[in-house]
């Protein structure tokens, strides 16, 4: 049987099935970094989920309640699991899902039976982490402070991180970034690695994206130069700031780089490349959180250097800084 034929046995299968027995099949017709859009919209324990975005990071066992809106006359929805975790309840527009116990990838799908459209979440469960231990698997993580700058919770040390394998690291986060794109640069050839990314950073990411795309930029993704650090690594490079947003995947140092050189493009069209292609490139996050205030947070522009071309850095804090 060719691979289309089998994925249209599989999408017939399950649409023929009530919602609690649906169950998701991870293969050719559902690889890992594959995006579709679909017309509808999710709602995460009671929180929107950006239309760009399709990832979410729970803790093992933890429940989550899934409500699907803005949906179209007619919608006919039925839930896929990838037969692990619990369908506790479902509905016509919404479910609860119990994760599993072991730490992975373990993808979601919503079918529209009404005009086949397809919308994929991809849930990961965390890794516990346990704050006195300085590694997990052989990756090294080093020590959060034990509190939170200011009491803040957004700074507190997590709960638990995203486990990385070659397998998962080029699963799709949102509409134009993967997983691999945020690790820290430690450790090249250790497996399984470990990573967080706030769903708020892909969001500003995202919207940025479209910015840029709006500005006449054709681009597949933004480059992340420097995503999540882990303490060890950030304290490794120098860097005496204990409470980096980096270390809480809040941050992300970037520039654009159509042309594929590894190095800022020209974006202001002054034939050279130099700081102020990152300052056109942070006027535009200005606009952007100027539209979205919850993506407020913090804002350099770097030069170049030896090592690498000019850049911006932006993160989710929650207010505006600028350094």
């Amino acid at each position: 049987m060719s691979v289309r034929a089998a994925a249209l046995a599989m999408l017939c299968a399950a649409l023929c099935v009530p919602v609690a027995q649906a169950r998701l099949t991870l293969d050719d017709s559902l690889e890992l970094g594959q995006r579709t859009a679909a017309e509808f919209a999710l709602t995460i324990d009671g929180e929107p989920l950006p239309r760009a975005v399709r990832a979410i990071f729970v803790m093992p066992g933890e429940r989550v309640d899934i409500i699907a809106r803005e949906l179209s006359n007619g919608a006919d929805l039925v839930l896929q699991t990838s037969g692990a975790g619990v369908l506790e309840s479902g509905s016509a527009t919404q479910w609860r899902w119990q994760a599993p116990r072991e730490p992975g990838l373990y993808p979601l799908a919503i079918y529209n039976r009404d005009d086949m459209s397809r919308m994929r979440l991809n849930v990961f469960v965390k890794k516990p982490y346990d704050a006195s231990r300085a590694e997990l698997d052989g990756y090294r993580i080093g020590h959060y402070e034990p509190q939170g700058l200011r009491g803040r919770a957004s700074s507190a040390p997590p709960d638990g991180l995203v486990q990385v394998t070659r397998a998962n690291r080029d699963v799709a986060l949102s509409e134009h970034f993967t997983l691999g794109q945020f690790l820290c640069h430690q450790q090249p050839d250790h497996w399984p690695k470990y990573v967080l990314v706030r769903p708020r950073l892909l969001e500003k990411l995202e919207r940025l994206h479209t910015a840029l795309a709006e500005a006449g930029f054709d681009l597949d993704t933004i480059t992340v130069m420097s995503g999540y650090r882990t303490p060890w690594y950030n304290a490794d490079i120098g860097n005496t700031t204990v409470y980096s947003q980096h270390l809480f995947g809040s941050a992300a140092d970037i520039f654009v780089d159509a042309n594929g050189d590894g190095r800022m493009d020209d974006l202001n069209s002054d034939s050279r490349i130099d700081t102020a292609d990152a300052r056109w490139l942070a006027d535009l996050v200005e606009a952007v959180v100027a539209e979205h205030p919850p993506l407020a947070g913090g804002m350099s522009v770097y030069p170049a250097n030896s090592r690498h071309g000019p850049f911006v850095h932006i993160d989710v804090r929650g207010m505006r800084v600028r350094w």
